[in-house]
C-alpha cells in the first residue's frame, strides 16, 4: 500500500479495508495502536464467513506497520506486520486471554513458560483435579491410560517427563518404570516371535533385533560389547560379557530354519549333526581358535582377557523330543560351545518378561532377588 503525503490516517484505514473486499469477509473492525508522528500501527479484525452457511467461521487479525514520510508519503512495511488467525489454533483468543490475565494481575510474580487453555476447558480440568483424591485406584489408572493415549506422537522431550515425575513418590516411579520397560520388552518379544515364525527371515534381521534387545540373551550376560572385529579376518556377531565372572563369550546368530538339526541313524539308534548344523559348529570352533591365538594382542590393545573363551550359537528350531535329547547330548560333550535353538531363546526372553510382569506382585522379601534376573 502507498498513499501520497497529503493523505490522512483515515484515508489509510479506508485503503486497508478496501484491500479486503471479498464476499467471504464480513464485518471489519479497526483500531489505531500507534499514532505517529512517523510510525503507525493499525489493527484490523476481519470476520471470515463460511460461504456455505453464511455464518462466521473464524476471525483474522492483521497488524499493519505503516510509515509516513514527507517526501515519499504513506507506505507499509510487510516485514514488520503481523497476522494472527483465529482457527486451529485460535491465536487471537490466546493472545486475548494472556493480555486479559496480565491486565487483571493474575500473572503477577509468575515465572516460567505460560500455557493457555479455554475457560470452559479450565473449569472441567479444575473439577477433575478436585475429584482426583476421591477416585478409586483403578479409575486413576484408567485416567492415566486416557492421557497417554491422547499424547499420541506428541513431541514432548524426556526432560518434560523428568520434570513431571520429579515430585512423584519413589514407589509410583518404580511402578511406572517397570510397566514402561515391560511394554517395551513385550513388543520386542512379539517381534522376535514373528521373526522366528517366518521361514523368510534372514540372519541380518535377527542380528539387528537382538542387537537392539540384548536382554533377550538373559541375565547370564551383563553387557553387549559394540565391537565385532577381534581378529584380522573375522566379524563376530556378538561378544557378550558374562555376569558372574566378567569374562567374554562369543554368540553366533544363524537363521531359525525348520529342518532338523540332527539326522537319526536308525542302524545305531543315534543322532548326528545335520548338514546345516555341522558348518555352524565348525565356524564357532574356528572363532574360538582365532580369538585364543590373539589373546595377548587383545589384552595389550583392549585390556580384555579372552582366557578360555566360550561360544554360544543360536540356530534352528526345537524339533521333536528326539531332536531336543540329541541337542542336550551334543552340548554335554562339546567343550566351551553350546548350541541353543530359537525356541529356547524365546523361552529365555519369556522368563525375563515374566520377571517384569510379576514385579508388581512379588512379596517384598523376594523383590531384591528378582532384580538379579533383570539383565543390563
Amino acid at each position: 500500500m502507498s498513499l501520497p503525503a497529503d493523505a490522512t490516517l483515515d484515508d489509510v484505514q479506508v485503503r486497508i479495508r478496501e484491500a479486503y473486499s471479498n464476499p467471504n469477509v464480513g464485518n471489519i473492525s479497526q483500531v489505531v495502536l500507534k499514532d505517529g508522528p512517523q510510525t503507525f500501527r493499525i489493527a484490523t479484525l476481519l470476520e471470515i464467513i463460511n460461504p456455505k452457511t453464511g455464518e462466521i467461521h473464524h476471525h483474522s487479525l492483521k497488524i499493519d506497520h505503516i510509515v509516513r514520510k514527507k517526501t515519499q508519503g504513506w507506505f507499509t512495511k510487510p516485514e514488520r506486520s503481523v497476522r494472527l488467525e483465529g482457527e486451529s489454533p485460535d491465536e487471537i483468543d490466546r493472545l486475548y486471554t494472556f493480555l486479559h490475565a496480565l491486565k487483571q494481575g493474575t500473572l503477577a510474580d509468575q515465572r516460567g513458560e505460560l500455557h493457555l487453555i479455554r475457560s470452559d476447558d479450565y473449569r472441567q480440568l479444575d473439577s477433575l483435579l478436585g475429584a482426583l483424591p476421591n477416585l478409586a485406584t483403578s479409575d486413576k489408572i484408567q485416567l492415566i491410560r486416557t492421557i497417554f493415549h491422547q499424547l499420541g506422537e506428541a513431541s514432548s522431550m524426556a526432560a518434560d517427563f523428568v520434570a513431571a515425575f520429579e515430585e512423584s513418590s519413589p514407589e509410583t516411579l518404580k511402578h511406572i518404570a517397570t510397566a514402561s520397560r515391560f511394554v517395551e520388552y513385550r513388543e520386542a518379544y512379539t517381534k522376535l516371535e514373528e521373526l522366528v515364525g517366518s521361514p523368510k527371515t534372514l540372519e541380518g534381521a535377527f542380528q539387528k533385533h537382538l542387537s537392539e534387545n540384548p536382554w533377550m540373551f538373559g541375565s547370564e550376560y551383563s553387557e553387549l560389547l559394540s565391537r565385532r572385529t577381534w581378529t584380522r579376518d573375522d566379524n563376530l556377531d556378538y561378544m557378550l560379557r558374562r555376569t558372574v565372572d566378567g569374562y567374554l563369550e562369543i554368540v553366533e546368530i544363524k537363521t531359525a530354519f525348520n529342518e532338523p538339526l540332527f539326522i537319526h541313524d536308525a542302524s545305531h539308534d543315534s543322532y548326528y549333526p545335520s548338514s546345516k548344523l555341522s558348518p555352524v559348529i565348525g565356524q564357532v570352533v574356528r572363532y574360538i581358535e582365532e580369538v585364543e591365538r590373539n589373546r595377548d594382542s587383545i589384552i595389550a590393545k583392549d585390556k580384555v582377557d579372552t582366557l578360555k573363551i566360550r561360544a554360544r550359537a543360536i540356530v534352528g528350531r526345537d524339533g521333536d523330543p528326539g531332536q531336543l535329547t540329541a541337542l542336550r547330548n551334543l552340548n554335554a560333550h562339546l567343550h566351551g560351545i553350546e548350541i541353543i535353538t530359537y525356541d529356547q531363546l524365546l523361552r529365555i526372553a519369556a522368563r525375563v518378561l515374566g520377571v517384569f510382569e510379576n514385579a508388581g506382585t512379588v512379596a517384598p522379601e523376594t523383590a531384591a532377588d528378582s532384580e538379579a534376573e533383570i539383565p543390563f
